[in-house]
């Protein structure tokens, strides 16, 4: 009896689902079906004719609105070729940021800045304005001769920077105020570079050079915290490396000339301590007392009686003891010079060493 319910029971399951399914699929048969709208694409050129069909020359080269943009992707041109307006105003803004960001350094400490190229930053941005003057004739005047004046002003070209500055500051702008007060400054630093030096005795030249000095030494106190204190320290460094020179020059005219060399190198090292160029000092110095050691050899044989060996090894020691001072210095440019000089020199003490036993 259970079976039999069982199976009626089954029975009228099957016919509900096939009456179910056949209902779906007499709605998919015969019901309405949903309208396709077709958008067509419109033609490149509405005067055409089937029987012309389109070229490639007349396919459409922008992007259709169906077609999608994949974010981060471009077609690999700058907004400078997008917008040709901003072309010049990015070129200069390129070359001016570049410049200012390396030329505020303090020369007479660290030495000349250098580009992304490894070029001097002064020259290097005085090129680069002349290829942009050269391509855009006319745009930024002022700007450029703005910094032109700065990068003149570097290398200490003090004329050259003043003519620039005069462009700037007969104009109605922004810089014109701080052109004016260098022009001033930069005038008196060229009168003083270009004073001559009147002697007729070395003592008079040597006296010229220290009133110069002097007058130096005062710029550097009036213009203290301004670019323009570093110019006047290394114009006074300048100095003193002249009165270095003219003593090693002329140190046979002059009573007790190599002592006075002596004292002026001392003199020099100690004063500049901050310069960028002490290194440079302490190699010439150690040069010096070598050059000392090898006339004192020239006028004396090692072999014979008047030949004292402990002033030349006095002369080379001092010069030994300078050119390891710098060889120790990490990131110097002087220190494989001075290590290659310390090892030849060992050598040449060490052989004139032999021949004097």
């Amino acid at each position: 009896m259970r079976k039999q319910r069982a199976l009626v029971s089954l029975v009228c399951v099957s016919l509900l689902a096939l009456t179910l399914q056949g209902c779906a699929i007499k709605r998919w048969l015969f019901g309405p079906r949903e309208e396709v709208i077709i958008i067509p694409e419109p033609l490149a050129d509405s005067s055409a004719t089937p029987s012309s069909p389109a070229t490639p020359e007349d396919w459409p080269t922008t992007p259709s609105s169906s077609q999608g943009v994949i974010p981060g992707l471009t077609d690999g041109k700058g907004d400078a070729e997008v917008n040709p307006q901003y072309v010049t105003e990015a070129d200069l803004l390129k070359v001016v940021s570049e410049f200012q960001r390396l030329a505020g350094k303090d020369t007479y400490r660290f030495p000349i800045p250098k580009d992304v190229t490894g070029a001097n930053v002064y020259k290097a941005t005085l090129t680069r304005l002349q290829d942009y003057e050269a391509k855009h004739p006319g745009a930024y005047l002022e700007l450029l001769a703005f910094t032109r004046g700065r990068a003149y002003e570097g290398l200490h070209e003090y004329e050259k920077a003043i003519v620039q500055y005069q462009i700037v500051s007969q104009g109605k702008n922004q810089l014109s105020e701080e052109a004016t007060k260098a022009i001033t400054i930069l005038t008196r630093f060229q009168e003083l570079k270009q004073q001559p030096l009147t002697a007729n005795t070395p003592m008079e030249y040597l006296q010229a050079l220290d009133n110069q000095i002097a007058t130096w030494q005062e710029l550097q106190k009036e213009h203290a915290g301004t670019p323009y204190e570093a110019l006047a320290r290394e114009e006074e460094e300048r100095l003193d490396r002249v009165k270095v020179t003219f003593l090693e020059l002329n140190r046979y005219r002059i009573e007790d000339g190599n002592e006075s060399v002596v004292l002026a190198y001392r003199q020099l090292i100690g004063k500049h301590q901050e310069s960028k160029n002490v290194y440079r000092y302490q190699i010439e110095f150690a040069d010096f007392y070598v050059t000392l050691a090898q006339e004192y050899v020239t006028q004396n044989d090692p072999q014979s009686l008047p030949f004292d060996p402990s002033i030349f090894e006095e002369l080379g020691r001092t010069a030994l003891r300078l050119y390891s001072q710098v060889a120790q210095e990490d990131g110097v440019m002087e220190k494989l010079e001075a290590k290659g000089k310390l090892e030849a020199l060992e050598a040449y003490m060490a052989r004139i060493g032999r021949l004097g036993r």
